[in-house]
């Protein structure tokens, strides 16, 4: 997939036209990220908008402890970062890449010039960042206050919703996880966290096959994010 076709599936210049996509690719340069690799942190904040190509990015933060909370997992066609005075991400968060990932960069004073070039784009952005602070405070509010039970369960729906398939009931989670990776995601330890997995195998909430498969509407009723 080239760069342009790539820049007009990301909800942000979905209503561009060929012309404007040519004028985004001009400011843009591609790059890859290695798995493993961390984009942001507090120490390197972000000085560009990310546009993720192909990959998946994890944002957390981390307590007074040390301990890790994931609290969105990015896919392609998503953006992160700064862009402009209206940030993506705040200066406490990570951004480490769970793949070999690619990223268009696009620096803030080429995007805040690409903005008044094409104001649409600002009340879009707007309109993104809205919906991107609503989630994130149900995400944190559900990490932060949840037992470890909750907070795999959070984590595994989130992660099959983003990238896995639906057979019946089951959603899939393809990414190759341990014990000790989700432990990591949801700030907990390995030991709990494999001690509460076995329970919710044994409930019905978890099914490991070739791959790791969660009820997702019974995870949801769980979490309160059913609507009745």
């Amino acid at each position: 997939m080239d760069k342009q076709t790539l820049l007009s599936e990301v909800n942000l210049f979905e209503e561009l036209t060929k012309e404007e996509l040519m004028d985004v690719d001009a400011i843009s340069e591609m790059k890859k990220v290695a798995k493993g690799e961390v984009i942001l942190s507090p120490e390197h904040p972000a000085e560009h908008l990310y546009i993720l190509k192909k990959g998946q990015i994890r944002l957390y933060r981390t307590n007074q402890q040390g301990k890790q909370f994931t609290l969105d997992i990015l896919k392609d066609g998503n953006l992160f970062g700064e862009a402009s005075t209206l940030t993506l991400t705040d200066y406490e968060m990570y951004a480490e890449a769970m793949t070999d990932t690619y990223v268009c960069l696009m620096s803030r004073e080429e995007f805040e010039r690409f903005m008044e070039k094409y104001p649409k784009i600002t009340l879009r952005l707007v309109q993104l960042l809205s919906s991107k602070l609503n989630d994130f405070y149900k995400r944190s509010e559900k990490i932060a206050l949840g037992e470890v039970r909750e907070r795999i369960l959070y984590l595994l729906l989130m992660l099959s919703e983003k990238s896995g398939r639906r057979h019946q009931e089951w959603q899939t989670v393809e990414m190759k996880l341990t014990h000790q990776d989700i432990a990591t995601m949801i700030g907990a330890t390995r030991e709990t966290t494999s001690a509460e997995i076995s329970r919710l195998n044994k409930e019905g909430y978890l099914k490991k096959d070739q791959v790791l498969s969660i009820d997702a509407e019974k995870a949801k009723t769980h979490l309160g994010l059913v609507v009745t």
